[in-house]
Formats: structure tokens, sequence, C-alpha cells
């Protein structure tokens, strides 16, 4: 699914359609969102933080501009219950970085999928 252009959208919006919510895939325990054309936010899904348990660290082993392969370590995070490192399921390059996770990590033990965001990723 792409993203509706702006033209897209105030068309909808005059003739009272709107555009659908984004949809978000679930794989080996990361949320993906496609946010336009090739453009994913990736993040940890809800299963995977209630399985974790409490998070008092995490690692985020990437930068801006990164080129990742389908596979590589996003995030390692460690809970009171194990450490686990996340994965992409997607190779491409990394156009944002969630920073806020590094500073606070209990903020994923909050469980609010749109705020625990890892990384926006650009799929070639």
């Amino acid at each position: 699914m792409t993203q509706a252009t702006i033209w897209q959208r105030l068309s909808n919006l005059l003739h009272g359609r709107h555009t659908p919510a984004p949809t978000l895939t679930v794989k080996d325990g990361v949320w993906l969102e496609q946010r336009d054309q090739g453009h994913y936010r990736l993040g940890l899904a809800s299963d995977a933080l209630e399985q974790i348990g409490d998070i008092s660290f995490a690692d985020l082993p990437i930068m801006v501009n990164d080129v990742l392969a389908a596979g590589d370590d996003i995030l390692e995070v460690e809970s009171d219950k194990a450490v686990e490192n996340f994965k992409t399921p997607y190779a491409g390059t990394v156009v944002k970085v969630n920073d806020d996770l590094i500073n606070d990590p209990a903020k994923l033990n909050q469980n609010a999928q749109p705020d625990n965001w890892v990384l926006d990723l650009q799929v070639a």
C-alpha cells in the first residue's frame, strides 16, 4: 500500500473518503509500518515486549545512513528475564534512529507501540 499524496488526501477529504490507517506487520518480534513507497518504520512488537519482561538496558548498534542486510541486528535489549537481539526483516538504508530508547530504555516497558519505534528504513 502506498501513501496518498497531499492532493489525493485533500480530494478524498472533499469527497468524503478517507485514507485507511497504515497497517502493521509483525515478523520475529519486530513490527513494520509502511510509511510510504519503500519507507518503513520498525519497532518492537507487543508480544515480544511481554515475553522479555521489564527492559533495563537497550543498545542500538546502528546509525543514520547505515546500510543493513536482512537479518542484521537493530536493537539489543536486556531485561530481568533475558538478553534479546532484534533483527531487521528487510535490507535497506537507515533514515532515522530513535535515540530516546538508549537514553530511557524504560520507555519500551510502557508498551506504547507507536512510541517504541526503533528506526526508519528505506528499502531499495
